[in-house]
């Protein structure tokens, strides 16, 4: 599939974005995807913000369908009866779920008809549900506080949507960085989708970031569920992710193995710190651009591998150079005032 165009991209309700991520998300959860179908997705989903918009509210009804099982069973039995008068299939069973026996493809013609009728047909914007979007400027933190008592600390450059409905409580984090404390005493479920996946909070606190095309989860406090897509299943799988305990994924394949994490350092941009731990000076300057306008620019490939620890203000970006130049041998050329170039500051580094 070739990227779409920015002008060919319409409005929610039948545009081509939605329609396009119907498409997709029907043919991903199919199982059936090929190799090269997602690579294809891949691209689509990168080439425009509508269209990873578009895709996550179709992850968004998909999830909202396990509550609402009793409401819509009727309906999606109606869908099924016309597919099977019209010949396109043979039920062999009939319930909710994998239960109904049908092959891949017929599961997802049906689903996909089914989704199209609840987004085109507005079943999915005349319910109630009322979405609020959230964004921070770099060097910008802000807290909102939802209806639940529940908090969503936003870091630096990040924007997320809170979207309430009588069955689910759910925070999308669209880019940047986020610390969800989840109210409990409410029955309805606490979702955060971010990334074309599902966090499921089963405990208290974790944090949610995404940049570029990774999504990295850590648990600060209690427990949640990521959710896993596994190849060929029609079903949804989760990985119990515990405090202490981070993992990531990208838009395609499968969770990264779960590793250990420290809270402190998750969270201290929470006090206005970052934590670096023998880290790349490539990519603390990396994470340092996150809180600034400007650049810091390696000219020398060396300079670059140099191993960085400490803890640094993210409000003071001349007092993190100075540190820099005293912990290691580079120099902090200001060749503008958007531009810092970091460079050796003898012609011979000492060995790493």
């Amino acid at each position: 599939m070739n990227r779409v165009a920015e002008g060919d991209v319409t409005s929610r309700g039948g545009g081509l974005a939605a329609d396009q991520a119907l498409h997709w998300f029907v043919r991903l959860r199919s199982g059936a995807a090929s190799s090269a179908e997602r690579q294809s997705f891949d691209l689509w989903f990168h080439g425009d913000r509508r269209h990873r918009e578009e895709f996550e509210q179709c992850v968004r009804l998909w999830g909202e369908l396990d509550a609402a099982k009793p409401l819509l069973r009727e309906e999606l039995e109606n869908v099924a009866d016309d597919w099977e008068r019209a010949g396109r299939f043979s039920v062999r069973g009939r319930g909710w779920g994998i239960g109904w026996g049908w092959r891949r493809a017929c599961f997802s013609a049906v689903l996909g008809t089914f989704l199209a009728t609840l987004i085109i047909g507005g079943w999915w914007f005349g319910a109630g549900v009322e979405m609020v979007e959230y964004q921070t400027a770099k060097g910008e933190r802000r807290t909102v506080f939802l209806p639940d008592g529940s908090t969503v600390t936003m870091n630096t450059d990040t924007a997320v949507a809170v979207e309430f409905t009588p069955a689910r409580r759910a925070v999308i984090v669209r880019e940047g960085e986020a610390l969800v404390a989840v109210a409990h005493g409410d029955k309805r479920r606490f979702d955060v989708l971010s990334g074309g996946r599902v966090i499921r909070d089963i405990g208290t606190q974790f944090v949610v970031r995404r940049q570029d095309r990774s999504v990295r989860v850590t648990v600060v406090e209690g427990a949640v569920e990521v959710q896993r897509f596994e190849e060929g299943a029609l079903d949804q799988s989760w990985q119990v992710l515990m405090a202490g305990q981070q993992l990531s994924y990208g838009p395609q394949g499968p969770l990264s193995q779960i590793s250990p994490a420290s809270p402190a350092v998750a969270t201290a941009w929470i006090d206005g710190k970052i934590v670096f731990e023998d880290r790349l000076l490539s990519d603390v300057l990396q994470e340092v651009g996150r809180y600034h306008a400007g650049e810091i620019r390696i000219l020398d490939p060396h300079v670059a591998s140099l191993k960085v620890s400490g803890t640094f203000s993210v409000r003071d970006r001349e007092g993190f150079l100075a540190a820099l130049e005293r912990a290691l041998p580079v120099a902090a050329s200001r060749v503008t005032a958007e531009l810092v170039v970091l460079e050796a500051r003898t012609n011979v580094l000492p060995e790493r």
